[in-house]
């Protein structure tokens, strides 16, 4: 790869506004499971986060591995069917992308979320071809605010952590890209922008933003 820089992405409420349709599924799921979730404790608990800490609050206990991975596939159906026919990206990705390709920067996704739902919406928005890596839940053990997936985007990507640039939308999220010694643009969908203060910048959208200004970010 001709840079020495990467950009990683998270992917929900980086590459997709689906905080809602997320909020919507576990809803469902608690109604089937006879369990409640309020939105503020979906926004300060839950997003951001991997599915096993999300139903071990949900549950209030610690499940079993087998129980959490069959949980976690049934909210995730319940999610992509809610989702599918409202599938977009951020205004301005997809000719960021563009422009990063033409740059030959390194691209991936870190992401808390499940392979399948990667390969879901990369299929619906037609962008698979602009990722050079993708680490997903499968791959880590601890879910953010620990860097660990972050980290392994990297390492994935074959670049020093300290040279990539993170698209983060959750507290969390900036905080395990920040713990991986990485900078932090920080997307303000799930969380207004005066709550991102840790990033080194925030944006509404990828409109506000272009490849040159990321590398000069990576430079400082």
């Amino acid at each position: 790869m001709a840079s020495d820089f990467a950009v990683i992405f998270d992917m929900d409420g980086v590459l997709v506004d689906n905080f809602r349709y997320h909020l919507l599924a576990w809803e469902k799921f608690c109604e089937r499971h006879k369990k409640s979730i309020s939105a503020d404790d979906f926004l300060e608990h839950v997003f951001g986060g991997s599915n096993a800490d999300h139903l071990n609050f949900i549950f209030k206990k610690q499940l079993p591995e087998e129980v959490i991975i069959s949980h976690s596939a049934e909210k995730e159906l319940i999610y992509r069917y809610l989702y599918q026919d409202n599938v977009q990206l951020l205004p301005g990705l997809r000719e960021l992308l563009v422009q990063l390709k033409a740059r030959e920067i390194p691209v991936a996704i870190a992401t808390s979320a499940e392979r399948a739902n990667v390969d879901f919406i990369l299929s619906q928005t037609g962008t698979e071809d602009y990722f050079q890596a993708i680490a997903d839940a499968s791959m880590v053990s601890r879910g953010k605010p620990d860097p660990q997936v972050f980290l392994k985007a990297a390492e994935l990507l074959n670049i020093a952590p300290e040279k990539c640039l993170v698209f983060e939308d959750t507290l969390k999220g900036i905080d395990a890209a920040l713990k991986a010694c990485m900078k932090v643009v920080g997307v303000a969908t799930t969380h207004h922008k005066a709550e991102l203060t840790e990033a080194h910048q925030v944006i509404t959208d990828f409109t506000e933003i272009t490849a040159d200004e990321i590398i000069n970010i990576l430079k400082q």
